[in-house]
Protein backbone atom coordinates (compact mmCIF):
# COMPACT_ATOMS: atom_id res chain seq x y z
CA UNK A 1 0.00 0.00 0.00
CA UNK A 2 2.71 2.13 1.05
CA UNK A 3 4.39 1.44 -2.23
CA UNK A 4 1.72 1.87 -4.16
CA UNK A 5 1.52 5.50 -2.43
CA UNK A 6 4.59 6.38 -3.38
CA UNK A 7 4.58 5.73 -6.83
CA UNK A 8 1.31 7.66 -7.41
CA UNK A 9 2.72 10.64 -5.60
CA UNK A 10 6.00 10.20 -7.59
CA UNK A 11 4.00 10.20 -11.03
CA UNK A 12 2.18 13.23 -9.79
CA UNK A 13 5.15 15.17 -9.31
CA UNK A 14 6.40 14.08 -12.54
CA UNK A 15 3.76 14.75 -14.50
CA UNK A 16 4.11 18.66 -12.29
CA UNK A 17 7.19 18.46 -13.45
CA UNK A 18 6.48 17.82 -16.93
CA UNK A 19 4.01 20.47 -16.81
CA UNK A 20 6.10 23.24 -15.80
CA UNK A 21 8.52 22.72 -18.25
CA UNK A 22 5.96 22.77 -21.01
CA UNK A 23 4.89 26.18 -19.54
CA UNK A 24 8.21 27.70 -18.69
CA UNK A 25 9.14 26.29 -22.65
CA UNK A 26 6.02 28.18 -24.19
CA UNK A 27 6.60 31.19 -22.12
CA UNK A 28 9.89 31.40 -23.08
CA UNK A 29 9.73 30.89 -27.11
CA UNK A 30 6.44 33.14 -27.19
CA UNK A 31 8.66 36.25 -25.34
CA UNK A 32 12.00 35.39 -27.90
CA UNK A 33 9.06 35.27 -31.08
CA UNK A 34 7.82 39.15 -29.58
CA UNK A 35 10.91 40.32 -28.82
CA UNK A 36 12.65 39.70 -32.20
CA UNK A 37 9.34 40.86 -33.84
CA UNK A 38 9.76 44.57 -32.14
CA UNK A 39 13.82 44.08 -32.16
CA UNK A 40 13.65 44.02 -36.57
CA UNK A 41 11.95 47.37 -37.29
CA UNK A 42 11.02 48.93 -40.38
CA UNK A 43 10.94 52.27 -41.99
CA UNK A 44 8.18 52.87 -44.70
CA UNK A 45 8.56 55.41 -47.39
CA UNK A 46 5.87 56.49 -50.01
CA UNK A 47 6.84 59.92 -50.29
CA UNK A 48 3.43 61.01 -49.91
CA UNK A 49 3.60 62.16 -46.45
CA UNK A 50 7.01 64.34 -44.61
CA UNK A 51 7.19 60.85 -42.30
CA UNK A 52 6.99 59.07 -45.43
CA UNK A 53 9.65 61.14 -47.19
CA UNK A 54 7.69 63.75 -49.33
CA UNK A 55 10.27 66.44 -48.55
CA UNK A 56 13.73 64.04 -48.95
CA UNK A 57 14.81 65.84 -51.78
CA UNK A 58 15.05 69.09 -49.54
CA UNK A 59 15.56 67.68 -46.48
CA UNK A 60 17.04 64.39 -44.87
CA UNK A 61 14.70 62.91 -43.01
CA UNK A 62 15.30 61.75 -39.27
CA UNK A 63 13.88 58.52 -37.87
CA UNK A 64 14.14 57.03 -34.67
CA UNK A 65 17.11 54.52 -35.93
CA UNK A 66 19.35 56.85 -38.05
CA UNK A 67 19.20 59.25 -41.26
CA UNK A 68 17.90 58.48 -44.83
CA UNK A 69 19.24 61.14 -47.85
CA UNK A 70 18.16 61.21 -51.51
CA UNK A 71 19.37 62.14 -54.28
CA UNK A 72 17.02 61.73 -56.91
CA UNK A 73 13.28 63.60 -57.44
CA UNK A 74 9.75 63.21 -56.28
CA UNK A 75 7.25 62.69 -59.07
CA UNK A 76 3.85 63.06 -58.89
CA UNK A 77 1.11 60.79 -60.11
CA UNK A 78 2.56 58.44 -62.13
CA UNK A 79 1.14 57.50 -65.52
CA UNK A 80 2.02 53.63 -65.62
CA UNK A 81 -1.16 51.71 -65.26
CA UNK A 82 1.21 48.47 -63.83
CA UNK A 83 2.51 50.70 -61.87
CA UNK A 84 -0.52 52.10 -60.51
CA UNK A 85 -1.73 48.64 -60.40
CA UNK A 86 0.60 47.40 -57.61
CA UNK A 87 -0.21 50.29 -55.66
CA UNK A 88 1.62 53.67 -56.42
CA UNK A 89 -0.08 56.71 -56.04
CA UNK A 90 0.76 60.14 -55.34
CA UNK A 91 4.45 60.97 -54.83
CA UNK A 92 7.10 58.42 -55.58
CA UNK A 93 10.70 58.22 -55.93
CA UNK A 94 12.10 58.65 -59.61
CA UNK A 95 15.61 59.21 -60.95
CA UNK A 96 17.03 62.53 -62.51
CA UNK A 97 16.74 63.19 -65.79
CA UNK A 98 18.72 64.44 -68.49
CA UNK A 99 16.85 67.66 -68.86
CA UNK A 100 17.16 67.32 -64.97
CA UNK A 101 20.87 66.64 -64.33
CA UNK A 102 23.56 68.67 -65.75
CA UNK A 103 26.33 65.44 -66.31
CA UNK A 104 22.96 63.48 -67.59
CA UNK A 105 22.67 60.47 -65.27
CA UNK A 106 19.55 58.77 -65.40
CA UNK A 107 19.93 57.76 -61.79
CA UNK A 108 18.72 58.43 -58.49
CA UNK A 109 20.10 56.67 -54.58
CA UNK A 110 18.27 56.21 -51.19
CA UNK A 111 21.12 56.52 -48.52
CA UNK A 112 21.20 55.09 -44.82
CA UNK A 113 23.36 56.22 -42.11
CA UNK A 114 22.13 52.84 -40.47
CA UNK A 115 22.72 48.87 -41.33
CA UNK A 116 19.62 47.53 -43.65
CA UNK A 117 18.98 43.96 -44.27
CA UNK A 118 16.25 43.64 -46.96
CA UNK A 119 14.22 46.51 -49.06
CA UNK A 120 11.13 46.08 -50.78
CA UNK A 121 9.39 48.16 -53.43
CA UNK A 122 7.40 48.37 -56.48
CA UNK A 123 8.42 49.43 -59.64
CA UNK A 124 7.46 51.41 -62.81
CA UNK A 125 7.83 54.42 -65.07
CA UNK A 126 6.30 53.41 -68.77
CA UNK A 127 9.36 54.62 -70.11
CA UNK A 128 13.18 52.52 -70.70
CA UNK A 129 14.33 50.37 -68.37
CA UNK A 130 15.29 49.79 -64.99
CA UNK A 131 18.28 48.57 -63.11
CA UNK A 132 18.32 48.73 -59.28
CA UNK A 133 21.39 47.67 -56.87
CA UNK A 134 21.12 47.46 -52.93
CA UNK A 135 24.77 48.74 -52.10
CA UNK A 136 26.82 48.19 -48.77
CA UNK A 137 29.12 50.73 -47.42
CA UNK A 138 32.22 50.41 -49.83
CA UNK A 139 29.31 50.77 -52.38
CA UNK A 140 29.36 47.41 -53.50
CA UNK A 141 26.14 45.77 -54.58
CA UNK A 142 25.19 42.82 -52.44
CA UNK A 143 21.77 42.59 -54.57
CA UNK A 144 20.05 43.32 -57.61
CA UNK A 145 17.75 43.53 -60.51
CA UNK A 146 17.31 44.45 -64.17
CA UNK A 147 13.82 44.78 -66.38
CA UNK A 148 14.81 45.98 -69.43
CA UNK A 149 11.48 47.32 -70.19
CA UNK A 150 8.52 48.91 -67.96
CA UNK A 151 6.48 50.05 -70.51
CA UNK A 152 2.65 48.59 -70.88
CA UNK A 153 1.53 44.70 -69.57
CA UNK A 154 5.24 44.48 -67.85
CA UNK A 155 5.53 43.75 -64.32
CA UNK A 156 6.05 46.02 -61.47
CA UNK A 157 6.82 44.34 -58.48
CA UNK A 158 7.22 44.18 -55.41
CA UNK A 159 10.56 43.08 -55.51
CA UNK A 160 12.71 43.05 -51.95
CA UNK A 161 17.02 42.95 -52.38
CA UNK A 162 18.57 41.18 -49.51
CA UNK A 163 22.34 41.48 -48.13
CA UNK A 164 23.67 42.17 -44.97
CA UNK A 165 24.94 45.68 -44.07
CA UNK A 166 22.87 47.30 -47.24
CA UNK A 167 23.68 51.17 -46.78
CA UNK A 168 22.02 52.34 -49.96
CA UNK A 169 19.58 51.75 -52.63
CA UNK A 170 20.69 53.18 -55.95
CA UNK A 171 18.45 52.65 -59.45
CA UNK A 172 19.01 54.11 -63.03
CA UNK A 173 17.62 53.73 -66.04
CA UNK A 174 19.96 52.30 -68.72
CA UNK A 175 17.97 53.09 -72.18
CA UNK A 176 19.79 56.63 -72.71
CA UNK A 177 17.34 59.92 -72.71
CA UNK A 178 14.74 58.31 -70.74
CA UNK A 179 12.98 60.12 -67.29
CA UNK A 180 11.10 58.14 -66.06
CA UNK A 181 12.31 54.96 -63.56
CA UNK A 182 10.45 55.39 -60.32
CA UNK A 183 10.12 53.58 -57.15
CA UNK A 184 6.85 53.85 -54.63
CA UNK A 185 5.75 52.02 -51.46
CA UNK A 186 9.52 51.47 -50.01
CA UNK A 187 9.73 48.89 -47.10
CA UNK A 188 13.08 49.20 -45.50
CA UNK A 189 13.89 46.07 -42.53
CA UNK A 190 16.86 46.73 -40.46
CA UNK A 191 19.40 44.28 -39.21
CA UNK A 192 17.90 42.89 -35.88
CA UNK A 193 19.53 44.66 -32.70
CA UNK A 194 21.89 43.09 -30.81
CA UNK A 195 19.98 42.57 -27.87
CA UNK A 196 17.19 40.14 -29.77
CA UNK A 197 19.81 38.03 -31.01
CA UNK A 198 21.02 37.86 -27.06
CA UNK A 199 17.26 37.25 -26.00
CA UNK A 200 17.32 33.99 -28.34
CA UNK A 201 20.43 33.12 -26.93
CA UNK A 202 19.14 33.16 -23.79
CA UNK A 203 16.15 31.27 -23.99
CA UNK A 204 17.69 28.77 -25.83
CA UNK A 205 19.97 28.13 -22.96
CA UNK A 206 17.51 28.18 -20.28
CA UNK A 207 15.41 25.70 -22.20
CA UNK A 208 18.52 23.41 -22.38
CA UNK A 209 18.82 23.89 -18.48
CA UNK A 210 15.75 22.71 -17.76
CA UNK A 211 15.59 19.89 -19.79
CA UNK A 212 18.84 18.66 -18.24
CA UNK A 213 17.25 18.62 -15.10
CA UNK A 214 16.45 15.24 -13.60
CA UNK A 215 12.45 14.73 -13.55
CA UNK A 216 11.95 12.74 -10.35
Amino acid sequence: MKSSIKTCLAESERIVSLTKFTFCTAVILILGFTANLSAVPTIFLDADTLDTGSDLVNTPLMTPYGTITFSGQIYLDSSDPDFIDVGASGGTFDILGPHDNPVGDQTAELFFDFDVISIEFIYGGNDGSIKIEARDYLDNAVDSFFQGDTWDDEPAGPITLYGPGICSLYWEDTVPGEDHAALDNITITLIPSPSAVVLAGIGVSFVGWLRRRKVV
